[in-house]
């Protein structure tokens, strides 16, 4: 009985032992891919922190073979061998993340994303001017309920008779999660894929079906229907990332022209996760498709119209070529 006992035991300290060893060695990886934040036994020193960064960036970042990457990436842990604590390998880290994903990429520290979680984000609106509605869709952030966002501009799109066309406005729209902008924006766009996330090989989906959107973000329902009316998108200098993704979604489509300057240039998709001293890592590791089947790279978007009063011209090319005062 003792032997059966001690060989009990002896199987439920190795099980332990390496669940131990899993959970330190295959922890962060795991809880990145699962909950966006690595999981660790215990506080990261500086030298973890940083190898948990770099070798996420070595294994998804979009350009993460450049050979300037290596040299980045030595940089890097010769700072975290050295370093006090982890806001010490923050610089290092933002440059090596730049190279393995690009200038899209950053490490943004504790504070700044902090300030940027407490900034009071702008609302989306849809108004009437004559026959054409004209949905302004800013930035989403975490403060926005991604639900009543999407219902804003659907519904808001889709209440009233007689509309002839459409102005969707994505200047300043500097990104963030891009399932309620697209979704808020489906009664303007086709069932099917309105775009597709790749690098190499791989290839992604974003769906549209109905007032739903699906792989791109966070994935909404809302309601309203479709329009079928042309539409006219405006964009500037600050129209990035995700709001440039939702401007791919209507590139390939007949009755669509844009105008305005070109976008930032940052038509890419970012994985995310936060590090336990709350700094967010973004690491490019995807671009965009459009339905034509032109890959964005991180080039600004050029409008089919340049102008610096986009409104006007959409308004003349509603009226012009669809009749819609």
């Amino acid at each position: 009985m003792r032997i059966l006992r001690n060989v009990v035991l002896s199987l439920v300290a190795v099980l332990l032992i390496g669940g131990l060893l899993a959970a330190w060695f295959l922890g962060p990886s795991l809880g990145i891919a699962l909950r966006g934040a690595p999981f660790f036994l215990f506080p990261p020193s500086p030298e973890r922190y940083a190898t948990v960064v770099l070798d996420e960036a070595e294994s998804r970042g979009l350009y993460a073979d450049d050979p300037a990457f290596a040299d980045a990436r030595a940089e890097a842990e010769r700072v975290a061998e050295q370093a006090g604590d982890v806001a010490e390998t923050h610089e290092t880290l933002h440059a090596a993340l730049q190279i393995a994903g690009g200038t899209h990429s950053h490490l943004i520290p504790p504070g700044q994303v902090a300030a940027a979680e407490a900034a009071v984000p702008a609302e989306p609106t849809v108004t009437r001017d004559g026959s054409v509605v004209v949905a302004t869709v800013p930035a989403h952030n975490q403060a926005h309920d991604p639900q009543a966002y999407a219902d804003t501009l659907a519904l808001g799109l889709t209440d009233g008779d007689d509309v002839c066309g459409a102005v969707v406005d994505l200047r300043g729209n500097t990104g963030g999660d891009m399932g309620p902008m697209v979704a808020g924006l489906s009664p303007l766009l086709p069932d099917g894929v309105a775009l597709r996330f790749v690098a190499g090989e791989n290839s992604s989906p974003v769906v549209v079906e109905g007032n739903s959107v699906r792989g791109g973000g966070t994935p909404v329902t809302t309601s309203g229907g479709k329009l079928g009316v042309p539409v006219a998108v405006l964009t500037d200098e600050l129209t990035a990332s995700s709001g440039e993704a939702t401007l791919v979604a209507f590139h390939g489509l007949d009755d669509v022209r844009t105008f305005g300057t070109p976008t930032a240039g940052y038509a890419s998709a970012n994985m995310t996760f936060t590090m336990p001293d709350g700094a967010l890592i973004l690491l490019t590791a995807m671009q965009f498709e459009d339905r034509t089947g032109h890959v964005h790279e991180e080039a600004p978007i050029e409008p089919d119209g340049a102008t610096d009063d986009p409104e006007q011209q959409a308004r003349d090319w509603l009226r012009e070529e669809h009749g819609c005062s």
